[in-house]
């Protein structure tokens, strides 16, 4: 039987879902860009479905963290950003609870848009993942940036210049020599018009490049920027084939 209740990780809002059943893993499952940890539920029901306990957590500036206006431009860039940041300065207060909840299997993280970008992030400064599953994401973090740039556009403002030192300091990457011994799934959808699905493709092309990464690609042509059911299929399937 699976169960729902919220938690609090130290300030962090949390769905925590569990299969009650023989456990596989845990999932760490990082929500995205003006979503909520309930608005992900349902997806990490389909995991516990398949034997995966979940946390959902809250990131800053959603949910009961507060709401803000996420088309205001271009403070609205720097808060994406700066949610990411913040994700990756809290990820080790949930991973070090997922270990107190289950201190026998594996960990694992995934995430939609900024939670595909998240999740990238937390496995590479957290050796204690093991997996990621990242949909419609990105690993190339100064790329994407670029493109987002390009495409909004925006003017110069002040805190461009940190802001861009601070995404090339903890860019995926520039560090892939961190994922040694681990496993990275990457789900794009072909025709991302939030997204653009091309750093996500240079950064899967450099991980197929490294022999101590098993990594896998899906492109799904035609889709937007959405998670379908194949999508959590091809998902579930990388998970029980790499734990």
């Amino acid at each position: 039987m699976i169960t729902e209740e919220k938690i609090y990780i130290g300030n962090i809002p949390c769905l925590k879902i569990a299969c009650h059943e023989d456990v596989k893993g845990v999932v760490i499952f990082y929500h995205g860009w003006t979503s909520t940890k309930e608005l992900q539920s349902l997806r990490g029901h389909i995991l516990a479905a398949y034997g995966y306990d979940v946390l959902i957590p809250e990131a800053i500036h959603h949910g009961e963290r507060g709401i803000i206006d996420y088309e205001e431009n271009p403070a609205a860039y720097g808060k994406f950003w700066q949610t990411i940041f913040q994700n990756l300065r809290e990820a080790p207060q949930v991973i070090a609870y997922a270990q107190t909840w289950h201190d026998d299997v594996p960990l694992a993280v995934m995430g939609h848009s900024m939670g595909g970008f998240t999740a990238l992030g937390v496995m590479t400064w957290n050796r204690d993942i093991q997996a990621a599953v990242a949909m419609n994401g990105s690993g190339w973090w100064d790329e994407s940036d670029r493109r987002f740039r390009a495409g909004l556009p925006l003017e110069p403002m002040d805190f461009l210049p940190q802001l861009r030192r601070e995404i090339s300091r903890w860019d995926p990457y520039t560090h892939t020599e961190n994922l040694e011994g681990r496993s990275v799934l990457g789900l794009t959808a072909g025709n991302d018009d939030t997204v653009d699905p091309m750093a996500q493709s240079y950064y899967m092309d450099k991980l197929y490049t490294l022999a101590g990464v098993r990594s896998r690609f899906i492109t799904y042509p035609g889709l937007k920027h959405f998670v379908t059911t194949n999508m959590m299929g091809d998902a579930v399937n990388w998970l029980t084939d790499v734990l």
